[in-house]
């Protein structure tokens, strides 16, 4: 038994190498496109046989060599019969792919330090392995499209790819007015006459007494018809001077006059992170909902964003660039352009939007829009003839001048940001604030908050930006 123990072990470390248990993987023999490959092995060869001679040629040569040419792209299989064992053939994969070695030489030119591994897949060409940046990755790309328009990318881009994008919208709208209007009335003895300006209402011009009203001789009572009435004023809003002068005259007369400047600002600082490649957004703001009418008289309902929106695809490139795709809207509900049907208050908005493609470097600011728009607009109304004579004139015409200035720029700011550490990440708003004051701090200092208690800000020496 110890014989026989000892002949299974001989034979089964003396067999061929060549050998291979059933299920075992075939060998792989691998060829590019038009070039030969000589296959050796110390075993003499009987026979060869190829599966599909449109993929490869082959050739049998001297003992132990067999010549591969490569004729397409494509796999089949190789059979070869050693003449120390005929009734087992070794089977042999086979590959033949294109030429790489011109894709390979390009991208080891232009590529620092290690360049990705390039290798065929059936009929398909491979990149694989890390790259500096996205830079390299993209020409890497377009040179291997060249050889395979569906290569298989499987590069990826080392290092911090976060981008923090910091936005400042700032607008400043300033208005400029100035008007100038009069309204008299005037009269003597049984008569009265009047000055009215274009804003005025007739029927109004006079408010009348009652004991004037119930007297029923309105002429008669002319000048205590002008000294116990007045004229309106020519202009809504407006400063009035109200003066009247009595006997001879009776002359009851209202002078309007306004000049107005007003300034509104608005400004916005969103920031919003997000990885290299990957779409962000960003809204402060709400919604409001808009009636849209449906068939068979029904109405259905959509909401309508309004505030701060901040959308942006950032892409980091070599050298700390940033490619950036951003829009930004700013809006808001605005009532006095709002419309009613059937019943229904449908709001207006007034928005700004803009929207860009930049390529920047981290931690630069770059305007990305600005705008100076200015709009004067004078209305003058007089009476003719009358109202062109130099100073007098000025009793009868009514003058209105508007000027108003939109003033808006946006800014950008990228940065290559990594997370904090936990001795950088400050308190979150309000936390480090106590607003319950006791009753001397809140009643007799005034205090709305209890002093030394405010937000703090980043510890780190610039933030979050790395």
């Amino acid at each position: 038994m110890f014989r026989a123990l000892l002949a299974a072990l001989a034979l089964l470390f003396l067999a061929p190498p060549t050998a291979r248990a059933a299920g075992d993987a075939p060998p792989w023999i691998d060829v590019e496109v038009g070039q030969s490959y000589v296959f050796k092995v110390d075993r003499a060869i009987a026979r060869v046989l190829i599966s599909d001679p449109e993929v490869a040629e082959i050739k049998l040569l001297e003992q132990g060599q067999v010549q591969i040419r490569g004729v397409t792209t494509g796999s089949t299989d190789l059979w070869i019969w050693y003449v120390d064992d005929t009734a087992n053939p070794v089977s042999y994969e086979l590959t033949v792919h294109r030429d790489l070695a011109d894709l390979i030489r390009r991208v080891d030119g232009f590529v620092d330090g290690t360049p990705p591994r390039i290798y065929p897949l059936l009929d398909r060409i491979v990149v694989e392995g890390p790259v500096s940046d996205v830079e390299t990755l993209e020409r890497i790309a377009d040179v291997a499209r060249v050889y395979d328009e569906d290569f298989v990318n499987l590069m990826t881009v080392t290092g911090d790819h976060q981008i923090q994008l910091d936005v400042v919208f700032a607008e400043v709208n300033r208005t400029a007015l100035r008007e100038l209007g009069l309204n008299g009335i005037f009269g003597t003895g049984s008569a009265a006459g009047s000055i009215a300006g274009p804003d005025s209402i007739s029927s109004s011009l006079v408010n009348v007494p009652a004991e004037i009203e119930q007297g029923g001789n309105l002429v008669e009572n002319a000048a205590q018809y002008v000294n116990s009435g007045y004229a309106t004023a020519p202009g809504a809003g407006t400063f009035n001077l109200v003066g009247v002068i009595l006997d001879p005259i009776n002359l009851g007369a209202i002078l309007s006059v306004l000049e107005q400047n007003s300034i509104s600002k608005v400004l916005a600082r969103p920031s919003l992170t997000a990885l290299s490649g990957q779409q962000a957004e960003f809204l402060a703001g709400g919604e409001v909902p808009i009636p849209v009418a449906q068939t068979g008289s029904r109405i259905s309902l959509e909401f309508k964003e309004y505030g701060v929106k901040l959308i942006f695809v950032p892409t980091v490139l070599g050298g700390d660039v940033v490619d950036m795709r951003v829009y930004i809207e700013v809006s808001d509900i605005d009532s006095s352009n709002s419309i009613r049907l059937t019943g229904i208050e449908i709001p207006g908005f007034l928005s700004r939007k803009s929207q860009s493609h930049l390529r920047i470097q981290s931690g630069k600011t770059f305007a990305m829009a600005g705008m100076l728009h200015e709009t004067v607009r004078s209305t003058v109304m007089k009476v003719p003839v009358l109202g062109d004579i130099p100073i007098v004139g000025a009793l009868f015409r009514s003058v209105n001048h508007r000027r108003d200035e939109t003033e808006l720029m946006i800014f950008v700011t990228p940065h290559l940001v990594r997370p904090m550490a936990p001795e950088e990440v400050p308190a979150p708003p309000g936390t480090t604030e106590d607003y319950n004051p006791n009753d001397f701090e809140l009643f007799l200092m005034g205090f709305d908050h209890r002093p030394n208690s405010r937000t703090e800000e980043p510890t780190g020496p610039i933030g979050l930006a790395r």
